[in-house]
């Protein structure tokens, strides 16, 4: 393992070139934002936030996060005060709503989020977990300075998680976020040490790095049900009321635990590779298989993709219980992301529709205006558990045509 773990690293760790290449567009946008606020006369301070901050961002991968701390503003008006300056420093700025409007700009080609945060004293004072975002930065760099160690460390645990589809804490995900991975090294003290420990890892799973609490039954009363319901509640080690991995859930925790398990069972860089997938993959998946593959593709413009692809799960889980009250079996589903192009799937275990489907009634012990209406109505009655239940005429047999229409009324509000 150890091997495998070096190797992978070297082409995780940004070169010298690189860095530099980043801390110069840092510094450049940074200065001309600092210049604007000056002339806007705002009172605030630009700082970078992130994994660049902590010195924890992987090769090629540099999501550049520039915090702008506001002193004396009112948490519902810093969000515009944001927006008016990015926009008077950046031609293409891309306003995008949340608790808070911030801003996302691509500079140089590079793409930089400018975030508006409010100075606070102490992390119990944010109005939202950004404004403690500079607490998360110090916290982690000062892990990294007495164990220098610990960057590598947090960097193969990143990579893996993004190879693994397991990162990120945005709804549509439900993964872990940077925050948390490195957290999670801090724990355990190195990645291997997390491979290690995955058979032990059984939620729901109680981490409190600084030791805030005495016991699992302080950390209950003291966050309370809402927080609890992860299945890893992490302790920020920052803020104690908060559990940073509350976004995760136990499907991804789930896909995240086979990984570590797998990978400590038999140990390749093949886990550290990401992979694209494209819709001819999961075609010939299917046909591999022997499953029906059903799939439409539309363009979409999102400024925020959060947002709509958390919408786009609430509507596929719909359209596949639409699907499913057909007497079709759905043996995967989901969606794919290229560029500004979305393709929705339906992979279905159901070849062959029989030419007449189940109609459920009510029970048979039902008012005997309702039952009498029902007889009436479907003649030959039977019963199933406790329903009455009689046979129809489908419209359509053809399962391919039936999810194709599923899929055109249900995309319909996307």
């Amino acid at each position: 393992m150890d091997l495998i773990l070096k190797k992978v690293l070297r082409k995780a760790v940004p070169s010298k070139a690189e860095k530099e290449k980043v801390n110069s567009i840092i510094n450049l946008s940074k200065s001309i934002l600092e210049k604007q606020l000056r002339k806007q006369k705002v009172k605030a301070e630009v700082f970078v936030g992130g994994s660049i901050a902590k010195g924890t961002w992987l090769k090629g991968q540099y999501d550049i996060d520039l915090f702008v701390r506001f002193d004396g503003y009112k948490d519902e008006e810093i969000g515009k005060i944001l927006t008016k300056v990015v926009k008077k420093s950046f031609r293409n700025c891309v306003v995008l709503h949340g608790s808070r409007d911030y801003c996302k700009v691509n500079f140089r080609g590079f793409e930089i989020e400018f975030i508006p945060v409010l100075k606070i004293k102490s992390p119990n004072d944010a109005k939202n977990s950004m404004d403690a975002s500079l607490f998360h930065v110090d916290y982690v760099k000062k892990k990294i300075l007495s164990n220098p160690r610990l960057a590598d460390e947090i960097r193969l645990f990143k990579l893996f998680a993004k190879a693994q589809g397991v990162y990120g804490a945005e709804t549509h995900i439900s993964g872990i976020s940077g925050y948390v991975s490195e957290l999670l090294v801090i724990h355990f003290g190195s990645f291997k040490k997390l491979v290690k420990n995955s058979d032990k890892l059984i939620p729901p799973i109680y981490i409190d790095i600084e030791k805030h609490y005495k016991n699992i039954s302080e950390i209950k009363h003291s966050l309370g049900k809402s927080k609890l319901k992860s299945p890893i509640i992490l302790i920020d080690p920052v803020l104690k009321t908060r559990n940073a991995a509350a976004s995760l859930s136990y499907k991804v925790f789930s896909s995240m635990l086979l990984s570590l398990r797998l990978f400590n069972r038999k140990p390749s860089p093949s886990f550290f590779a990401i992979k694209s997938k494209s819709i001819e993959d999961l075609k010939e998946k299917s046909r591999k298989r022997g499953t029906l593959f059903v799939y439409k593709s539309f363009k979409v413009d999102f400024p925020k993709e959060d947002v709509f692809l958390a919408k786009l799960n609430k509507i596929l889980k719909r359209i596949k219980s639409s699907i499913e009250k057909e007497g079709i079996k759905v043996f995967d589903y989901g969606y794919l992301v290229n560029k500004n192009k979305i393709y929705v799937y339906f992979e279905l275990e159901t070849l062959k529709l029989s030419k007449v489907k189940k109609h459920y009634g009510p029970p048979v012990w039902v008012d005997s205006k309702y039952f009498n209406s029902f007889i009436d109505k479907w003649k030959k009655v039977y019963v199933e558990g406790t329903n009455l239940v009689c046979d129809i005429p489908r419209k359509e047999t053809n399962v391919k045509k039936i999810v194709k229409k599923l899929l055109e009324k249900g995309l319909k509000d996307v």
